[in-house]
């Protein structure tokens, strides 16, 4: 069986486990009231079967969206009840168990859904401040992270709203409850685990309030100085994510009045090693510099296209957003933009998205000329690695970070509607070639997240851009999208390749017999690879010539003929040379099945295309052409008594003799030398056995002698394959004696 197919996750329509799951966790909760010692490990063993109920639905997470409410709010008041405990020592292991279940829902669903559900009246500030601050307290242990983790987001949650914290404090002591959140939350800032995350949250909550804005530029200082000399790396990153997630909830006023220190403290991280060499560091920097910008540009107040009704191209005088020319744009924007450009070609993916996403919300606020200067930077990265490289296998791996950060920002401009049809035709061109980016390194390749982001540019397309724009381009786009959907070798590349003919279907119908070519490649028929391959494909390609005169156009039988030569084309050039040798018996038994439907129209073309593959140096290429042509022979041996058919399959056995004898009979080549038995034992006839060994025909006994000489247990069982064959056909006791 495929390896995919036996790591391929469950698929979920709804939470059918709700009940069960509500059941678990109302008697956890039960047993968490009682606080009885003696039933800590059974709070631990139903922990753990919620937690794996929740880990089954990890990636369909969305299905426990309309249960959310009812599920958390109970384990929050046991919680909040737990924590105003007169002693909340006395329950340190419940409050344990129940901050990790929270957590749970937090990793499953997000921080910003879960939060939603948390309390948040005025007392509750001085209840987690108090215990956070509760000398040797639960939350002072070093176990309980997820404990932090919880309260440190259930105060930023606090921090929101608009009192005065005065109001908590004693006359003689004012600011002192300000004071101990900054300090408590900046405490936990330089944690490597996730109270740093949930301080930062706190934190940026905290200085954006309006009574706080005074502590701001202390931070900030603080922030320079530990950036000057960062012998706490995680500090620097902790006080990087709160300017960060400032400026995206602060007031622009608080922004801009800060904006020189902000820039300074990006600027310093360019000046460390130790810093730039972070990863976070850098995705954190990327955000903070996108964010600060944006905080200076104009809003747009009309959009750029109205769901793919308006183009930029197409904008009537009267549709324009107002005052284009008078736009103010500020002098740090070409620098910041720059930096962007240069990290969309970050070797870490978290980088590259970060920049994707800060580009294209910086370009939604520009002027339309302005715009197009930043998607024509953009593609032109796609040429960067390609100007010396014959094709796209070519190219140096180092172009995967590139093309896939070119990807992503062309992806989020689309979806933002900012491509103008002038440049329709050039980005769908790099696209194409995008989504067959496969660059063999060592053992494996890389490549497929640039072949995902490619699907999400399309997809983006089809939500945007108008029908009339995309129109030209449909056939081509519709053929590629089909292809990859059922012969990618990842599942998620398939499905998002199906995903983007979806969206096209749905929202354009351009493409030919859409809805019903989408229902044989779904998310569900595309998700094992043996069906995509060997029965999404076939049913696409199915074509029969109708007889009767008066039969209807949309006959079921005359479908899809205008993709099969896509699928074949696709098989022959891609799959049949991939990397993978899994991929390449996938291909050669796909392209047999396809070419069942036609057999004798179709398969002489494609053996005689596949055989040139025979002499090339690249075993793959020889032995996805050995395979397809065993395929094929196999398919003409099933037909009995047509000569035609015979003649061909004699043809494809001589077809052998192309193969190089030091490939064939190579120890180091032995899916060649067993693919080359498979081929006999399919292609060889009578004639072939009783002409003389000398002619300039396969030397076939030599091929299946060096196979049953071989170690490998493959190799001698389709040289064994072979041998039967012979031996059905002439007596091999000579052979046999030999």
């Amino acid at each position: 069986m495929d390896s995919e197919d036996l790591t391929e996750g469950k698929v979920f329509a709804t939470f059918d486990k709700f009940e069960e799951f509500s059941a678990l966790q109302t008697e956890f909760l039960d047993t968490c009231r009682r606080g009885d010692i003696d039933e800590a490990k059974g709070e631990v063993i139903m922990l753990k079967k919620l937690s794996n109920i929740l880990d089954e639905y990890q990636e369909q997470a969305y299905l426990l969206d309309p249960f959310l409410e009812q599920l958390v709010n109970p384990v929050v008041e046991c919680l909040k009840s737990c924590v105003q405990a007169p002693s909340p020592s006395g329950v340190e292991a419940t409050i344990g168990q129940l901050s990790v279940l929270l957590y749970k829902y937090i990793k499953f669903r997000g921080y910003k859904s879960i939060t939603r559900f948390f309390p948040h009246e005025i007392a509750d500030l001085s209840i987690t401040l108090d215990f956070l601050l509760l000398p040797n307290g639960p939350a002072q242990q070093l176990s309980h992270w997820p404990l932090r983790y919880v309260m440190l987001l259930w105060l930023s949650l606090i921090c929101r709203i608009p009192f005065d914290l005065t109001q908590f404090d004693e006359p003689e002591n004012l600011g002192k409850t300000a004071s101990d959140l900054e300090e408590v939350a900046k405490s936990y800032l330089g944690k490597a685990g996730l109270e740093r995350e949930g301080a930062a949250i706190l934190l940026s909550r905290f200085y954006s309030r309006k009574d706080m804005n005074a502590k701001l530029p202390a931070f900030l200082q603080w922030s320079i100085e530990i950036m000057h000399d960062p012998k706490e790396p995680f500090a620097c990153i902790g006080s990087l994510q709160v300017l960060s997630e400032l400026c995206k909830t602060a007031f622009g006023e608080q922004i801009e009045s800060h904006f020189a220190a902000i820039l300074q403290i990006a600027s310093l991280i360019d000046e460390n090693p130790v810093l730039t060499n972070n990863t976070l560091m850098r995705k954190f920097r990327i955000k903070l510099a996108s964010r600060v910008l944006l905080r200076l540009l104009p809003s747009r107040i009309v959009p750029r296209r109205s769901r793919g009704k308006r183009m930029l191209s197409d904008m009537d005088e009267s549709d324009a957003e107002p005052n284009e020319e008078d736009t103010d744009i500020p002098e740090e924007t070409e620098d910041v933009l720059q930096d962007l450009f240069k990290a969309l070609q970050d070797k870490d993916t978290v980088v590259r998205y970060s920049s994707a996403k800060g580009i294209a919300r910086i370009a939604e606020r520009l002027p339309a000329e302005f715009t197009e200067q930043v998607l024509d930077t953009v593609l032109q990265l796609f040429s960067v690695h390609s100007m010396g490289a014959a094709s796209l296998y070519d190219m140096p791996s180092i172009a995967e970070a590139t093309w896939h950060g070119a990807s992503l920002a062309c992806a989020e401009m689309a979806r933002r509607g900012l491509i103008p049809d002038s440049r329709l035709g050039e980005l769908l061109d790099w696209m194409k070639k995008a989504l067959y980016f496969d660059i063999r390194k060592g053992a494996h390749s890389v490549g497929s997240n640039v072949r995902d982001a490619a699907s999400y540019v399309l997809w983006s397309l089809a939500r945007a851009q108008s029908v009339d724009a995309l129109a030209p381009f449909a056939d081509a786009l519709s053929h590629t999208l089909v292809a990859v959907s059922v012969f990618d070798r990842e599942i998620h590349i398939r499905r998002a390749a199906s995903a983007a003919f979806q969206e096209f279907v749905g929202r354009t119908s351009l493409f030919a017999h859409g809805i019903d070519v989408l229902r044989k490649t779904d998310f569900y028929a595309v998700g094992t690879r043996r069906h995509a391959y060997l029965v999404a494909a076939y049913e696409v390609a199915e074509y029969v010539k109708i007889i009767v005169s008066n039969s209807s156009p949309s006959d079921s039988s005359i479908r899809h003929k205008e993709y099969r030569p896509c699928l074949i084309e696709h098989l022959i050039l891609v799959t049949l040379r991939h990397w993978d040798p899994v991929v390449r018996q996938l291909g050669a038994q796909s392209l047999r099945v396809i070419c069942q439907r036609d057999l004798t129209e179709l398969a002489p073309t494609c053996a005689k295309r596949v055989a040139e593959y025979l002499t090339f140096a690249d075993p793959s290429d020889v032995h996805g052409a050995l395979l397809a042509l065993a395929e094929l022979a196999s398919a003409f041996e099933s037909i009995i008594g047509d000569h035609r058919v015979q003649a061909e399959r004699r043809k494809i056995f001589l077809y052998l003799a192309q193969v190089p004898t030091n490939m064939v009979q190579s120890r180091r080549h032995e899916l060649i030398t067993a693919s080359a038995c498979t081929l006999i034992a399919h292609s060889i006839s009578l004639p072939e056995i009783e002409t003389s060994s000398e002619n300039s025909g396969p030397q076939w006994r030599d091929i299946i002698d060096f196979a049953l000489k071989s170690t490998s247990s493959v190799v001698q069982e389709a040289a064994a394959d072979a041998m039967g064959t012979v031996s059905k056909l002439a007596n091999c006791s000579a052979d046999v004696q030999r």
